[in-house]
């Protein structure tokens, strides 16, 4: 294509400056205006009427916007064929024309493109290709972000992406998204992160440009991120934006608030945006909307028969795919310590938060489970879709029950608050505005698809309970196989013998990788398992055997094995005789291969 030519009796092309996002850019004049404009020319698809509907669906959404810090759309337009997107011309260069920056200017642009991303994701549009290339420095302190030609209609409407093309840049695109998963919001911030983490370090976190692309895909897929060395101030909101768990990630609005804060500058206030009365809150709440608004989109399992009166099941249509993790947004704490979201280990019902503070730790756990028959000790407050119990405190203790309507509970639970000398109680009664904002706006967050729970032989899609139709299950008198005591998800079955008192337990969970040396081991349905836990050796009235079942990576990257853990306790019997049945118990789950 050459200069000169006038597209749509209009627009005359002067320069090619730049391609991305599945087309070539070009700085032309608007003829009939009088003023510079960008023109994008779709790379594929000519001719084909659907292309050109995709691209008017994009022009329309990024139209709505009227952002400072966002590349402004003016038109998309069918000229012989040929989708052009007509934009604002800014005679700017580019972020990956300039040299590093320090941290904290890198801080105060990063803040502009995490404003003008927290605008764009309210729209219900991702941006999927943050990169320096597509950041426009007008000056040293301002930038736009640019080049939405992949941008995407979160509502699910088609992207101008050519099919099975990568969506986002090596080297800046997030691990899930490396992995195959469908970009969302929480990947926007990763690129984001990306994108500031190579104007201060010099490379991005999977490699430098010299680098294999295929190499630095392979590094993000693998969750491969580099710690940043060199960022300073930054680097505590770098390394949260660059979790490799999504769900861990702040959002676009809380990245822009925290950056703002390293910078120095004043955070936007945007006039949608609810007042609160403190920052720490404010993050919070728009970070539990956000994902809440996110799901609402990807599952459809809410509905509404007035607006914003949530109906339906707190807890989605399978209560196994409640995602704990997403009550607590640990930016929250940030006032306590360092918090650190653990997502992936103990209970399929559980998530923790890890608060640090001068090498001290204080947890708080997130767990959703079955409300116990007997009525609690303690009055509760009627919170609309749940009633508020307040548990007593004890030293460094404090926890919180969220009572649902549909026979389950969330516990907030903070222990060795006093570790850190902090005030347990207000930890918890944080954790509580976080899950409060999630749970009477809709349904509880699904897991991410990334996590170990896609693997089809996840314990977490087994039944603890079918032990009992096996020919191996303990013959013992007084135990009533078919009415065991069943635990949240089905992962855990309890059986009580109502002669002797011994109990059995069956339960899943997640541990770090069982140990061949620190425990008696044995085969069990040619698993390994191991007598007891590895420092931690049994009671005097109790036979532990844990077998092992898959290895999966955590959120960070290190290996975690998914175990079936088998209890009996019985003070009536020998240990020899508790671990016999804990053996049989263990073998009665797994089926004959």
């Amino acid at each position: 294509m050459q200069t000169e030519r006038v597209v749509a009796n209009r627009y005359r092309l002067e320069e090619q400056i730049g391609s991305g996002g599945g087309g070539i850019v070009w700085r032309a004049t608007d003829e009939r205006l009088g003023r510079p404009v960008a023109l994008k020319r779709a790379l594929d698809g000519d001719g084909d009427p659907r292309r050109f509907r995709q691209l008017e669906r994009e022009a329309k959404l990024l139209a709505q916007l009227n952002h400072r810090h966002v590349v402004t759309i003016y038109d998309v337009l069918d000229d012989n064929g040929e989708c052009w997107l007509i934009m604002e011309y800014v005679p700017a260069r580019s972020m990956a024309e300039v040299d590093v920056l320090a941290p904290r200017q890198a801080a105060k642009l990063g803040a502009q493109i995490a404003d003008a991303l927290a605008a764009v994701h309210a729209k219900g549009i991702l941006h999927r290709d943050i990169k320096p290339g597509n950041v426009l420095m007008i000056s040293d302190d301002e930038v736009k972000l640019a080049d939405f030609g992949i941008s995407h209609d979160a509502a699910g409407d088609a992207t101008v992406t050519g099919s099975g093309l990568l969506t986002g840049s090596p080297g800046y695109v997030a691990p899930e998204v490396a992995n195959g998963a469908a970009p969302t919001a929480a990947s926007d911030v990763f690129s984001l992160a990306s994108t500031l983490f190579a104007m201060v370090e010099g490379e991005s976190p999977v490699g430098s440009t010299t680098d294999d692309m295929r190499l630095r895909l392979r590094r993000a897929a693998n969750g491969a991120i580099a710690s940043p060395r060199r960022s300073g101030p930054l680097t505590p909101i770098l390394e949260r934006m660059l979790r490799v768990d999504a769900g861990q990630r702040p959002t676009a609005a809380e990245a822009h608030e925290i950056l703002a804060d390293v910078a120095g500058v004043q955070a936007t206030r945007r006039a949608e945006r609810p007042r609160r009365a403190g920052r720490r809150r404010l993050v919070v709440t728009a970070g539990a909307l956000v994902a809440v608004a996110a799901l609402v989109v990807a599952s459809g399992i809410v509905f509404f028969d007035e607006p914003g009166t949530p109906i339906g099941p707190v807890l989605g249509a399978d209560e196994r795919t409640a995602d704990p993790c997403s009550l607590i947004r640990d930016a929250a704490l940030d006032p306590f310590g360092n918090p650190n979201l653990v997502s992936d280990d103990s209970g399929f019902n559980q998530c923790n938060v890890i608060v640090k503070e001068d090498g001290k730790e204080a947890n708080l756990k997130a767990l959703i489970d079955i409300t116990p028959s007997e009525p609690s000790p303690v009055q509760s407050q009627d919170k609309g879709r749940y009633r508020l119990v307040t548990e007593p405190a004890g030293e460094g203790s404090c926890s919180r029950r969220l009572l649902l309507p549909d026979r389950y509970e969330i516990r907030l639970e903070v222990t060795r608050a006093d570790a850190i000398d902090a005030d347990a109680c207000a930890m918890a009664d944080i954790a509580v505005q976080s899950a409060d904002a999630v749970i009477t706006t809709g349904p509880i967050p699904a897991r991410s698809p990334g996590s170990q729970m896609s693997d089809p032989d996840s314990f977490s899609w087994k039944d603890a309970c079918r032990a009992k139709d096996s020919p191996s299950f303990p013959n013992r008198p007084g135990i009533d196989r078919e009415n065991p005591d069943v635990g949240f998800g089905r992962w855990t079955c309890t059986w009580t013998s109502t002669t002797d008192g011994i109990v059995y337990v069956l339960r899943f969970t997640r541990s770090r990788p069982l140990s061949k040396s620190d425990a008696k081991s044995l085969l069990i349905d040619g698993r390994y398992s191991v007598i007891g836990v590895p420092g931690d050796a049994p009671g005097d009235d109790t036979c532990e055997i844990d077998t092992h079942n898959l290895t999966y990576r955590d959120a960070y990257g290190f290996p975690k094995d998914e175990v079936l853990e088998t209890t009996i306790v019985g003070r009536s019997l020998s240990p020899d005789e508790r671990c016999d049945l804990a053996i049989q118990l263990a073998t009665a789950f797994f089926p004959p291969r």
